[in-house]
């Protein structure tokens, strides 16, 4: 029995610390808990930049998408959206609106003569004089080949023909320079506003289209009014 006590004896004299033992343990949890927080933390940070930059390569793609590659201009799917948004709005407030068609005169021939390369030239440079023409709520956008459409909140026929007038005038002035060629360019414009609820948007698209080929009949270098 002796020699069983003295076994089991701590022959040391020192008794375990449990508590210095269960210290340890808190410590090494508490720094694991902490880099687990540091690494969550990181990649919450890593999330939020990726998700960032989704963002915005979703909002550069969906630029893309709604703009025209040669004149930088909103392309033919994005201005039909501006004015179908225009129309129920100014439905909704009865409010004016209206629209002009421009077209390049004799663009065709530009091409034929010059060839595309300088008829992009044209496009390019008639697009971004007449950007920088028209009212800041007003929109503009390359309607399709030579056309541009432009949408007028809160216009009537008579604010829609005075811009006209300008641009006509403008663009009769500029003289376009590509590949040692310097090419003097006209334009025709076809205005019509909207008739609120007795017409929906592509009638009232229509009667734009309609009077701007009389006005090419007419000679060209000239706009022509849609009757209310």
């Amino acid at each position: 029995m002796f020699r069983s006590i003295c076994s089991n004896a701590n022959l040391g004299g020192a008794v375990p610390d449990k508590k210095e033992t269960l210290t340890q343990k808190y410590k090494k949890l508490l720094a694991t808990s902490n880099q687990l927080e540091a690494e969550l933390s990181k990649a919450k940070r890593t999330l939020e930049i990726k998700d960032i930059e989704l963002k915005a390569v979703l909002a550069q793609a969906h630029e893309i998408k709604n703009t025209d590659a040669l004149t930088f201009l909103p392309n033919r799917r994005k201005i039909i959206v501006e004015l179908q948004e225009e129309v129920i709005r100014a439905s909704r407030y009865e409010t004016p609106l209206s629209i002009s068609i421009v077209d390049i005169d004799h663009f065709k021939k530009v091409n034929d003569t010059y060839g595309h390369v300088v008829g992009d030239d044209v496009l390019r440079t008639i697009a971004a004089r007449l950007r920088e023409q028209i009212r800041h709520p007003d929109t503009i956008g390359r309607y399709g080949g030579e056309e541009f459409l432009i949408v007028l909140p809160n216009s009537d026929l008579k604010a829609a023909s005075e811009q006209a007038a300008r641009l006509c005038r403008r663009i009769r002035a500029l003289q376009v320079t590509s590949n040692d060629h310097i090419l003097s360019i006209t334009i025709s414009i076809g205005i019509a506003q909207y008739r609120n609820s007795r017409e929906n948007w592509e009638q009232f698209l229509h009667r734009a289209d309609k009077v701007l080929y009389q006005a090419k009949d007419n000679g060209r270098d000239q706009w022509a009014v849609a009757e209310e």
